[in-house]
Parts: C-alpha cells; sequence; structure tokens
C-alpha cells in the first residue's frame, strides 16, 4: 500500500477503534463461538467477520455473482479512482506480468491479476497481493478461492449483491444470447436468440445452467447435489463474513458499502453514483418472466436452495440495516449482532 494511502486509513481506523472494540464486546456471545468453530477452516481465519472492525491490512472482496449487478460495480468504483483487481490485466495482456504492479487504462487502475480465475487467485497469492495492499477492492466469483488468498495478517472482507434467482437466470438467458466475447468461456449462444424464454427453460436447454450457484460458490461444491447440511453451511458463511447488498435496493445497498470502506467521502462519488447506479447505464433491458407461471416454478425449483438463500439474504440485509443505525453509522467499524 502507497505510504500515504496506508496513514490516511490508519487515521480514519484509528478514530472509531476504542467505539469498534466496544461494539464487538457487546456483541460476542457462544452463539458467535459455535459459529466461528463451525466455519471451514479457511474461511474463519482468512475472511474476517462482517461484526469485526477494518483494519488496514484487510482488503474489500466483492463477491460477483453473475448478473447480480458486478459489472455496473467495476464500473463504478473505477469511475472513483479506486484501484481494482479483476479480469482487466487478462483482457489487457497483463495477467503474465512478472511482478506484481498497478497499471492504468483509460484513467482507471488495476493491479496486474486475474482475480475472476480460480488460478488467477492463486497466482495473485504468489504475487503477495494481500500483503501488497495495492488493490482497494478485489473482484470475483470464487469467494472460496479467495478466502485462499487472505491469512489471518492479511484477511479479506467480503461485500455481494443479491437478486431474486429466477431473475438472475432470466438475465443471464438474455444476456447469452448477446455475450460474444465471451464466447471461448461458453456463455455465448447465439441459438438462444431464436428461442422464447418458456421454451428454453421448459425444454431440455435450461439444463445446462448451473443450479444453485450461490449455495455452490460459499460451499465450493460445483459438482455433486446440494443437500441441506449443504444449505446451512452456506446459510452460516453468509451471515459471519458477508456485507449483503440487494439488487433491488441498489442505492442503499451502495451507501453502506461505501460508508462501511470508508469509501463515502471520495471527491468523485457522485457523479460516479449519478452515473453507474441512480441512472443505470449499464442495464440490459428484456422481458420479464411473469412471476407464478409453469416457467417461473420450474426455475424455481431448480434453484431451491439459492431461493431459500436468497430470502435469508434479505433478512439479513434488512437486520444488518438496523443495527448499522442504532450504532450511528451505516457499517464503517460497525458490529453486527449475533442474534438475527
Amino acid at each position: 500500500m502507497h505510504p500515504s494511502k496506508r496513514i490516511k486509513r490508519v487515521a480514519l481506523l484509528a478514530s472509531l477503534a476504542t467505539i469498534g472494540f466496544i461494539l464487538l464486546q457487546e456483541s460476542i456471545t457462544s452463539i458467535d463461538i459455535a459459529r466461528k468453530t463451525s466455519l471451514p477452516d479457511d474461511v474463519a481465519t482468512d475472511i474476517e467477520d462482517v461484526t469485526d472492525p477494518l483494519k488496514s491490512t484487510d482488503t474489500a472482496v466483492f463477491w460477483h455473482i453473475p448478473k447480480d449487478s458486478g459489472s455496473s460495480m467495476k464500473a463504478y468504483y473505477a469511475c472513483m479512482g479506486l484501484v481494482e483487481a479483476s479480469d482487466m490485466s487478462q483482457r489487457e495482456g497483463h495477467d503474465h506480468d512478472k511482478n506484481l504492479q498497478v497499471w492504468e487504462l483509460n484513467g482507471h487502475k488495476f493491479v496486474n491479476v486475474d482475480t475472476t480465475r480460480e488460478d488467477g487467485m492463486l497466482r495473485a497469492k504468489n504475487l503477495g497481493l494481500p500483503e501488497s495492499g495495492l488493490a482497494d477492492v478485489v473482484f470475483t466469483m470464487f469467494p472460496r478461492a479467495a478466502s485462499k488468498v487472505f491469512n489471518p495478517e492479511h484477511e479479506g472482507r467480503l461485500f455481494a449483491f443479491f437478486r431474486h434467482p429466477v431473475d438472475r437466470a432470466v438475465s443471464l438467458f438474455y444476456y447469452r444470447q448477446v455475450a460474444e466475447w465471451e464466447e471461448r468461456l461458453g456463455v455465448y449462444r447465439p441459438d438462444f436468440a431464436e428461442m422464447k424464454i418458456e421454451d428454453w427453460i421448459l425444454g431440455e436447454k435450461s439444463l445446462d445452467q448451473e443450479t444453485n450457484f450461490m449455495v455452490r460458490m460459499l460451499i465450493n461444491n460445483h459438482v455433486d447435489p446440494i443437500t441441506e447440511a449443504d444449505f446451512e453451511n452456506a446459510k452460516e458463511i453468509l451471515h459471519a463474513k458477508v456485507l449483503v447488498g440487494l439488487v433491488s435496493k441498489m442505492e442503499e445497498s451502495v451507501n453502506r458499502f461505501d460508508t462501511y470502506f470508508g469509501w463515502n467521502e471520495n471527491e468523485k462519488r457522485e457523479e460516479c453514483l449519478d452515473h453507474w447506479v441512480r441512472n443505470g447505464t449499464n442495464k440490459n433491458t428484456h422481458k420479464k418472466l411473469r412471476e407464478g407461471s409453469e416457467a417461473w416454478k420450474k426455475l424455481e425449483r431448480m434453484n431451491d436452495y439459492d431461493v431459500r438463500l436468497y430470502e435469508y439474504a434479505v433478512q439479513l440485509f434488512e437486520e444488518q440495516g438496523r443495527v448499522f443505525e442504532r450504532s450511528g453509522k451505516v457499517g464503517h467499524k460497525q458490529t453486527v449482532s449475533s442474534t438475527y
């Protein structure tokens, strides 16, 4: 981390350290201890609890769930001048540089690692990304791979947007019709452009999508059938480790994120908020699926555990917000009660 950047961040953190410590002590219960001991080791020790005061050695990690406004967040934080670790280095040929460094493209700043791939996360670890302090925010679809990048001395801080899984699946269907830039990854499906959304869902081709994506990513199970125990484990990780935002409450969520991480005083924030959040520059309009229809119900069944996890995320969003309000700030150095 640049010396001036670290000094400013340490000063900001120190100003609220006493308050954060008191709030933290008030929140520790036997329930918290039981939850921590039930978490996988990499998550328990290398991803910081959302309840714990932010440290200068922590790194923000945005869990990019496809079609949950992750691309908008990349653009928004790049607009604000934050240094990002994402897929831009791979696109521009910087993902094989020998030394870790920040490079610029059109005034936007990136670390030369590709954190959107699991092998890219391993490279980031080997190059010492957490210790370097170069990245303000890391973007990845793989929260469990991210947990292996960090360590107890340099922890990651997860935050994410959540959207109803049926809406997300429908949005992904329309995205795959036009995503020529993702052809090599198997995402682009021009044949979908000739199909109605209902025909895709009720036919056989809908079976090519990964089901219960969110639960699978949290428990690191890409293949085997999801069980009730898997779902409970995913809930525990979400509860303890993720600052929750909702696509349906995007501006409120972004305000919470920015305050939590200390980005709310950024001089470019209002301009970037208008462009990427309030005005929805990156939105892709498409036909909606009627809730309760046969096609809707099939997608719900296919993603049953994700639907339940989304409902839990909505609950967490409201309860995190109430605790932040009671403590006087929207998240930055705050402690979320273990009772929700």
